[in-house]
């Protein structure tokens, strides 16, 4: 007979079914300044994904990690995602070595976000969050800090940028700000979902 359904839901590239990880995207291309002119790597993969891919798409941005007392925020964003998604949001998740509690391997990082934690949004390559000495935070968040008001570097784990369908960011919270089902996070989530034309 046919075999059973697995539990295993997990994709074989995290952010599959998300449009901007989909392998058959048009050719897209963003303006000098905007987040939608910049490429990321994917986690464990070699393909530069180009973030105009996310034009009209609200977005959470989040800088992760493995071993982090907020570490338990992946399974929260995961749901937001999915109650989402349809409607239009994207939650893009950078794990990062900045504050020194997460994974140097990143197929290591990659297993952990999908096995343990049931991850299916877009995961990016590991890279640096915040400038330290010579190292340069990654292009989105040079970009994320050069927009108005959020010049404050990133200070920790799990800070969430809110980027509403035009490419603006709109707001952020600190790592204490769980995104958890109703609370000030999923709401302004809802908020710049009902202004996508």
């Amino acid at each position: 007979g046919p075999a059973d359904p697995t539990d295993d839901r997990t994709p074989t590239v995290i952010g599959s079914d998300d449009p901007i990880f989909t392998s058959n995207a048009v050719a897209c291309t963003g303006a000098a300044g905007e987040l939608y002119a910049i490429s990321a790597r994917k986690l464990a993969g070699t393909d530069e994904v180009p973030l105009c891919r996310a034009k009209n798409r609200v977005l959470l941005i989040v800088n992760g990690a493995s071993h982090c007392g907020y570490t338990y925020q992946y399974k929260p964003l995961e749901a937001l995602y999915q109650k989402h998604k349809a409607k239009g949001l994207s939650v893009l998740a950078f794990p990062s070595r900045s504050f020194n509690q997460e994974d140097a391997d990143e197929q290591t990082v990659s297993e952990f976000c999908t096995k343990e934690n049931g991850i299916t949004f877009p995961l990016f390559a590991i890279g640096p969050v915040t400038n330290d000495g010579a190292e340069q935070a990654q292009p989105v968040y040079q970009w994320l800090n050069a927009q108005p008001g959020m010049s404050a570097p990133v200070a920790w784990n799990f800070e969430k940028f809110l980027v509403s369908a035009e490419g603006k960011v709109v707001k952020r919270w600190s790592s204490g700000v769980s995104p958890d089902e109703g609370g000030e996070i999923e709401q302004a989530i809802i908020a710049e979902l009902a202004k996508v034309k």
